[in-house]
């Protein structure tokens, strides 16, 4: 390279410079005019980068690594939804088998009241009656079938969600494995595919749990737990006092915590209060408009009553005091019914009883103040024999001699039904047998769910599963005790919330494998074994 420089005040003299001394100046004209202006004892030390084009390939790159993140989003979702879909048409199989969804004799109850509006003996709560006339379209029992699933499946995604956590993928793929064995091994597909309200007694106790524990989850899914609930504690007479029972056992839970000066929180228990209050309120009115009053279970002093002639304390009542007191009911002291179902159903004493609540609290409230001690261990029978009375498939045998008021009321609502409910397995009698085949397998896998879960608990670790298992247990509890006492001992009863605790054994096991995948399953689990043989277990890389 050729330069130029001064010789003398007018003359220019050329100067050869080597190749490898110029590059350097040049570079440093070059980053020069990168440099900001400023003043020249205020020079600036910046780094430099040489200006070089971007390749097409480098920004082909880029924008698939932003597009990425999306994809896998959009890909996770679409996992979901069909999971979901495979989920719900597992939890239908029993009405997919049987050609139409299961009903029982009081199934026509429900779609008759809630279609028409209309208060009909013995004025069973109008909750899911309602239910099934919005998500039926007054076209089909199949809709609202479809509904319960798509409802179920979403409050096992939740709890799967709270208890056992880790990735969107491995819960979509415990929940599948979930509802996979629920629906091979218990009641859940029976009571999902049927036009009943019991399948709300499992997502009435999961909502509550969900609700008065997972503090972590969004307003947005706290909202859509709390509409479950309340949707739930309306649909059955039952399942009011058992919520009852359970918020009275969380604010127990609450001021226990402040014996060892621990700060209670309070919130749990407004969201689990507030959906229960709106659903009796709501009830109340239900019954209002059909000319009930304002009450919430119009025919509950009959249910006690009957329960009261069925273990002898109504009939003891009638003959101390019938001499002094002209009660209708002393017409039939040589004549009395035999038990509730003969009370409610045969008997002409209920048909003389009409109108006269005044007579019947009289007999429940003196029954009871009469025999109180009486009346307390009869509820405390009722109550362990319904714990232990859960044998799937009560009531899936029909008999049109005595229920022919099934058909009419499917002609009635759902007239486009009905020949499709002729050509079903229940109604050819080809169900029942199935009933009879998988009721032991249902029985034996509750059992034996109850004594893997205790195992699991006595290890001390899953604090949250454990937390699931010991209220599982509670409602397990509450609810024998309202239905048994309350009413009769029915296998349905105690089946429709027998799968709760299969559900919490497969919760553990997820669990487990989580650990295990975390190479920390046999530390965990051999801790309280320590010593021995046991202690000298190293834990699996």
């Amino acid at each position: 390279m050729v330069l130029f420089a001064p010789s003398g005040e007018l003359g220019m003299q050329p100067i050869d410079l080597p190749e490898e001394e110029n590059k350097p100046k040049a570079k440093e004209r070059k980053n020069a005019n990168l440099r900001p202006h400023c003043g020249m004892d205020q020079i600036p030390v910046m780094p430099t980068v040489e200006q070089r084009p971007i390749s097409t390939d480098m920004r082909l790159n880029d924008a698939t690594r932003k597009l990425q993140p999306t994809r896998e989003k959009q890909g996770a979702w679409l996992r979901t939804v069909f999971f979901g879909a495979l989920e719900a048409a597992l939890l239908c199989c029993v009405a997919l088998f049987n050609g139409y969804p299961v009903v029982t004799p009081d199934s026509g109850w429900y779609l008759r009241s809630g279609a028409f509006q209309v208060a009909i003996y013995p004025f069973r709560a109008p909750g899911y009656g309602a239910f099934t006339r919005w998500t039926s379209l007054g076209t089909s029992a199949w809709f609202t079938t479809v509904v319960q699933a798509i409802v179920v499946v979403y409050i096992l995604r939740e709890t799967f969600v709270y208890l056992i956590g880790g990735d969107r993928k491995y819960v979509d793929r415990c929940l599948l494995f979930g509802v996979s064995v629920l629906a091979a091994l218990t009641s859940l597909p029976w009571v999902t595919s049927q036009i009943m309200p019991d399948v709300f007694a499992g997502v009435l106790f999961l909502s509550a749990f969900l609700l008065a524990f997972a503090s972590e989850f969004r307003t947005g899914q706290r909202i859509v737990l709390a509409l479950l609930l309340m949707i739930s504690v309306a649909a059955h007479s039952s399942f009011f006092p058992i919520a009852t029972l359970f918020v009275a056992a969380m604010v127990l839970l609450k001021l226990g915590r402040r014996i060892y000066g621990l700060r209670p929180r309070w919130s749990p228990v407004v969201w689990v209060l507030v959906p229960i209050i709106a659903a009796g309120l709501w009830t109340s009115n239900q019954n209002q408009r059909m000319g009930l009053g304002f009450r919430l279970a119009a025919s509950q002093n009959r249910f006690l009553l009957a329960t009261l002639f069925s273990n002898g304390m109504a009939m003891d009542f009638l003959r101390a005091n019938c001499p002094e007191h002209p009660f209708i009911s002393c017409r039939y002291l040589s004549n009395p019914p035999r038990d509730s179902q003969d009370f409610l159903w045969g008997h002409p004493l209920v048909h003389e009883l009409e109108g006269h609540e005044d007579e019947m609290e009289a007999i429940l409230h003196g029954a009871i103040i009469a025999y109180p001690r009486r009346f307390v261990v009869s509820g405390v029978h009722a109550a362990l024999l319904q714990l232990v009375t859960l044998r799937t498939g009560e009531a899936m045998q029909l008999d049109f001699r005595a229920d022919y008021d099934l058909l009419s009321d499917i002609f009635a609502v759902l007239p486009r039904d009905l020949s499709a409910f002729k050509l079903a397995r229940q109604f050819n009698e080809r169900l029942f047998k199935l009933t009879e085949a998988v009721a032991p397998v249902h029985t034996a896998v509750f059992w034996l769910s109850v004594a893997g879960c205790l195992l699991f608990a006595w290890t001390g670790r899953f604090t949250r599963i454990n937390q699931f298992f010991i209220a599982a247990i509670a409602f397990l509890i509450f609810n024998a005790a309202v239905c048994g006492a309350a009413s009769e001992v029915f296998n349905r009863y105690q089946s429709r919330v027998a799968w709760i605790m299969p559900l919490c054994l497969i919760a553990y096991v997820c669990s487990l494998l989580k650990e295990r995948n975390s190479g920390t399953i046999f530390t965990h689990l051999l801790a309280p074994f320590r010593g021995g043989l046991a202690g000298r277990v190293t834990p699996e890389a």
